[in-house]
């Protein structure tokens, strides 16, 4: 029996790939047939897929257009195609292999009324939407927690124990988490030491950072791949993130995250998933609507270049990394408790 072929397609960025897995996990789940499940992204992103392991069967990736593998493609002869990006790009590549096609709803009227201020309900999270768009043809049920993601990753080397990471970099400026803000945190919180993640752009800012705290703070941005980030990430006790993709791979692999928002906002339904994923969400401060993200991207903020990224309360996430500080040094004390023994 030939097995029923799914294509789903999601061209970037890693969070929003990363946010795929739990709607792939479902459609596994729901599927009773034999089946194939493929993906189609842009070649940049195929790391992330590779964290999924045996839940996609094949990757096929792009760099400039669909045009580089719409033969392959055509070859496969697909059932059903999930369009998870619903943009010129993927409208091509449904029109072009034909089949029976889902689509998700992007909610942009939703999100340009959000930042207009001409709505207060919050767009639901983007994995309701994702399993939303196929699920009841399928019979998939929305997931209540991630799949397992980059299992067998390597741990890099120079890894202190019981350590914090605090995630550099961002697509935009409105999402950028400024320097200052993590040197405040690396003085308030010296007791444990802190790792610091991000991609090649980052190299310098991490190095900076390092040389310039007080505390033990070692800058791994820039020198590991995603599944290393990965790794690191879930041996640790808390990251600190700003709206990126490193938020939602900490959450992925089970680490709790402290969120610092700026020019964007939980409202737009793009959040650690799930809720209790999140240690906490700082919000922008100086009476900025709580709700209200300036854009929808995070590349344009209505307070110029007073960005809100800049007016998140400090003090909040001090007060979560402590905790989390706190909690390292009693499961240092408890592990290092000399053992009962009965006499």
């Amino acid at each position: 029996m030939r097995p029923a072929k799914v294509l789903i397609i999601r061209f970037s960025s890693i969070g929003d790939i990363l946010l795929t897995a739990p709607a792939v996990a479902a459609l596994r789940d729901a599927l009773m047939a034999p089946f194939e499940i493929h993906f189609l992204t842009k070649s940049s992103m195929r790391p992330v897929l590779d964290g999924f392991g045996q839940m996609i069967d094949q990757v096929h990736t792009i760099n400039r257009s669909t045009t580089e593998v719409m033969p392959t493609l055509r070859d496969i002869e697909f059932d059903h195609i999930i369009d998870l990006h619903n943009n010129l790009r993927s409208r091509r590549v449904k029109r072009a292999l034909g089949g029976i096609a889902f689509t998700l709803d992007k909610q942009n009227l939703a999100k340009w009324s959000l930042v207009r201020g001409w709505r207060t309900r919050p767009i639901p999270h983007i994995v309701w939407r994702y399993v939303e768009s196929f699920g009841a043809a399928f019979g998939a049920e929305q997931p209540k927690e991630w799949p397992a993601l980059f299992e067998g990753a390597r741990v890099p080397d120079g890894l202190p124990p019981n350590f914090l990471v605090a995630a550099l970099g961002a697509a935009h400026a409105g999402k950028q988490i400024p320097a200052t803000t993590f040197s405040a945190m690396f003085d308030a919180c010296q007791e444990v030491p802190w790792v610091l993640i991000g991609g090649p752009a980052e190299r310098a800012l991490g190095a900076q950072l390092a040389k310039s705290a007080s505390g033990d703070v070692r800058n791994f941005a820039g020198s590991t791949s995603l599944a290393e980030s990965a790794a690191i990430l879930r041996h640790a006790a808390l990251t600190i993130a700003g709206d990126t993709g490193m938020m939602h791979l900490s959450a992925a692999v089970g680490t709790p995250v402290v969120t610092l928002w700026g020019c964007t906002r939980p409202s737009l339904g793009m959040s650690a998933w799930p809720p209790s994923a999140s240690a906490a969400n700082a919000m922008p401060g100086r009476s900025r609507p709580a709700e209200r993200p300036c854009s929808k991207l995070g590349d344009r903020c209505r307070y110029g270049e007073d960005r809100c990224i800049g007016t998140t309360p400090i003090d909040e996430v001090i007060a979560a990394a402590q905790a989390a500080v706190s909690a390292v040094a009693d499961d240092a004390v408890s592990s290092s408790a000399p053992r009962r023994t009965t006499p």
